[in-house]
């Protein structure tokens, strides 16, 4: 009867601390909170490579991050928040990684500005486009310009729900690249 009760109670003990939860995840010492659930956001596909994506924004060239979107009425707080969820997170890996701060700055843009005009090696820019701009869920890197493009292909469930958008994912996925503990 004892080893029975032992071996429950191990069994209880190794479950809950296999047990993940999808919008959490340790990094650096912390327990970070996403907006998105990883296990969805790993799904979202990386074009061309993670590798190439992580050159980019994890090189030690890179003096500042700018964060690019389109603006328009019913898509500005989906951008404002994962503008937000990068520029925090993205500051802690660069602490964890180069033990400084870089820059990351918002970038508004216009018909006559575009990310491609203001990305350099020293300056990537990661460009948000939601619903009306884009079709597919998904991270498009450039590496000769410095660009990554975040895709998500719908607001509506979250809208509806208020849960998390296909914008979120792939805002996840970006990060979670980052995270892996490979090297660059």
């Amino acid at each position: 009867m004892k080893k029975l009760i032992l071996m429950t109670i191990l069994i209880v003990l190794i479950a809950g601390c296999t047990s993940s939860d999808p919008y959490h995840k340790s990094f650096a010492g912390l327990n970070l909170e996403f907006r998105a659930n990883l296990d969805e956001a790993e799904n979202v596909t990386v074009y061309p490579n993670e590798t190439i994506l992580k050159n980019i924004l994890l090189s030690d060239d890179v003096k500042e991050i700018g964060i690019a979107y389109i603006p328009n009425d019913t898509e500005n707080s989906f951008y404002y928040a994962d503008s937000y969820e990068l520029a925090y997170k993205l500051t802690i890996i660069n602490r964890y990684y180069f033990n400084k701060t870089k820059i990351i700055d918002s970038l508004p843009l216009n018909f006559s500005s575009n990310a491609f005009d203001k990305a350099s090696s020293q300056r990537p820019v990661i460009l948000l486009l939601g619903q009306s701009q884009t079709n597919i869920t998904s991270i498009e890197v450039y590496p000769t310009s410095y660009v990554i493009i975040l895709k998500g292909k719908s607001f509506q469930e979250a809208e509806l729900n208020r849960t998390y958008t296909d914008l979120d994912l792939a805002t996840d996925k970006l990060l979670l690249v980052l995270m892996k503990e490979s090297s660059t």
